[in-house]
């Protein structure tokens, strides 16, 4: 388990990005993966739509919630279409290849499908991440510090394909110039807690702990 988490209590829109913002070890990815029921050693409930996440197969969770990780976790030994038709091949699909290979050429992957992740470049594994993130169609996405292996320029095209998506997104960072370029809703987290929720441009002001935070990393660099 990670950070210990304490009295969080939040909402996620739907097809709205919110931003998990915060340094390293404040909770964000513990708080990312209670969500997508990687850890289930906690008290309190998740729902969607009423209903607790806990209560439902996998199978049907994972329509629910895409998770994509910081690693990507794509399976080496596998093409990057194998990747992707893996969840429906779980789910019984019977034409689960043709509809891997449909989204990858959405996201402009069809090229590389016959690839191993090694293979690949960042963006590339990345964007094989989500393609296996969004076969089963879900409600949301989950990505956590989507940016930490990308350079300035996949951080854009990423950030184009984020903006293409009609999803609830949650986004956990510490990448703060990516952040400024997201401005939908955010929570600002430290030592296991939400210490202050924004929305818009309103989290840019630096009386606000997160402008803090944002000045001192500006600062830094």
């Amino acid at each position: 388990m990670g950070t210990s988490l304490r009295n969080i209590s939040l909402e996620i829109p739907e097809n709205k990005i919110t931003l998990l913002l915060g340094k390293s070890g404040s909770g964000k990815t513990t708080l990312l993966r209670c969500i997508a029921h990687l850890e289930k050693n906690y008290t309190g409930e998740i729902l969607y739509r009423d209903q607790p996440l806990s209560i439902l197969l996998a199978k049907d969770r994972c329509r629910v919630l895409g998770f994509v990780p910081q690693s990507y976790a794509l399976f080496p030994h596998m093409t990057l279409l194998d990747n992707c038709a893996q969840p429906l091949r779980l789910q019984g699909e019977p034409s689960a290849q043709a509809k891997a290979l449909k989204m990858l050429e959405s996201l402009d992957m069809g090229p590389l499908a016959h690839r191993k992740p090694h293979e690949l470049s960042g963006g590339e594994q990345q964007r094989g991440a989500i393609a296996r993130a969004l076969v089963l169609d879900p409600a949301y996405l989950l990505f956590d510090e989507p940016t930490s292996a990308l350079d300035p320029e996949n951080t854009t095209l990423f950030i184009d394909l984020l903006r293409q998506f009609k999803k609830g997104m949650l986004i956990a960072t510490q990448d703060m110039a990516f952040a400024a370029k997201l401005l939908d809703r955010a929570f600002f987290m430290e030592n296991g807690a939400v210490i202050e929720q924004y929305e818009s441009t309103e989290f840019l002001s630096l009386e606000s702990r997160l402008g803090k935070f944002l000045d001192n990393t500006i600062r830094k660099k």
